[in-house]
């Protein structure tokens, strides 16, 4: 589980030229994993992968959305199926994980497993040190194999967006990640929450958020955006925190108390929008969210005790998912990122989960 040599790709240029060097960078992980997607996708829908695609894309508006909002992003996303070999629709709708499970449940059915994994902690700067933002990212286990980082360097004259640094799948655009300027972003799936067909994927507004230069810019644009997907965006950079709990109906900021020295998020919402009910399939959420907040105690964390919670595994319900802990459709942690949020940033990863996966300095 996990992967040794966790690839680091640098890119420039255009859009296009972005997208193409990440697709012929990692040409070969990318087909090993979208061979395993598609089966997943015939598995889970009980159809042909490219009638799920073909469909994923004309009954949605993800598209538009994207035109609107990130522009760029199509020309890359067109990049990296040039690179790759890959066809454009499979590449494009590859970019849609997070849709691509309640559009399948709604359109093709029988309801599959909720995407009810990622743990997340976000601290507050202690004395003479930097906030930290961190999570594990807990994907499919198809997946594995395909951990990647892209370093996204705009070097085009004029007005540039910032530098960014970025966990992704390969043949993906984002996953999480933080800027340059400090800005950093994790993000955890609610499933809970209202989809809508015409809203931003997930992908494209981590992508969005991370062209903002400072928390305010960044907080000012998910505000105004239109979701796709029900999803916890905790946004954060060296002056402060906030969090968000967005869906196709709505984007509410979560307070965080003043006095608390650090917040924890993981699939279950905590603002006043669904956090009352308490669902059967909340269970291993909810397990995880207490046990964070239990290792993560009452005082501001160092990198090594971040560290070591996000690697936890007592309790039914562990932190570091491994395949064979649950029935959700075989979920591990894809990858653990932590994020210290100042400038330029100081990132490590680590390519699998981290009980098994020693974390590896990537930024800072």
């Amino acid at each position: 589980m996990g992967i040794k040599n966790l690839p680091v790709i640098d890119l420039t240029g255009s859009p296009r030229e972005r997208g193409r060097a990440h697709g012929e960078a990692l040409r070969q992980p990318i087909a090993e994993v979208r061979g395993r997607w598609r089966a997943s996708l015939a598995a889970r829908f009980g159809v042909h992968p490219d009638v799920f695609i073909a469909t994923l894309l004309a009954e949605n508006h993800f598209v538009d959305a994207t035109r609107r909002s990130t522009p760029e992003l199509l020309e890359e996303i067109e990049g990296i199926a040039e690179g790759s070999g890959r066809p454009h629709a499979e590449t494009l709708a590859f970019q849609f994980m997070d849709e691509e499970w309640w559009f399948g449940t709604k359109r093709f059915g029988p309801a599959a497993q909720p995407l009810n994994r990622c743990s997340l902690i976000a601290s507050r700067a202690a004395q003479g040190q930097s906030p930290i933002l961190a999570q594990n990212m807990d994907l499919r286990a198809y997946h594995d194999g395909g951990q990647a980082v892209l370093r996204i360097i705009d070097d085009r004259a004029g007005d540039r967006a910032p530098s960014a640094t970025i966990l992704t799948i390969c043949g993906m655009v984002a996953l999480c990640g933080a800027n340059d300027l400090g800005l950093g972003v994790a993000v955890n799936t609610l499933w809970q929450l209202p989809s809508s067909s015409e809203g931003l994927p997930v992908a494209c507004v981590v992508r969005g958020l991370l062209t903002q230069r400072n928390l305010t810019e960044a907080a000012r644009w998910i505000a105004k955006t239109a979701h796709a997907s029900g999803q916890h965006y905790m946004l954060g950079d060296a002056d402060g925190f906030a969090s968000f709990e967005a869906s196709g109906k709505a984007v509410r900021r979560v307070s965080w108390d003043a006095a608390a020295p650090n917040f924890i998020h993981t699939n279950h919402p905590i603002s006043s929008e669904g956090s009352a009910r308490h669902l059967p399939a909340e269970e291993n959420s909810r397990g995880r969210y207490q046990m964070l907040c239990e290792l993560a105690g009452a005082k501001t964390l160092e990198v090594a005790q971040v560290q070591s919670a996000l690697a936890d595994r007592s309790g039914p319900h562990p932190i570091s998912v491994r395949p064979a802990d649950g029935d959700d459709a075989g979920m591990m942690t894809f990858a653990s990122i932590i994020m210290e949020l100042k400038r330029p940033p100081a990132i490590m990863i680590a390519a699998g989960p981290p009980c098994s996966n020693p974390y590896r300095k990537i930024a800072g």
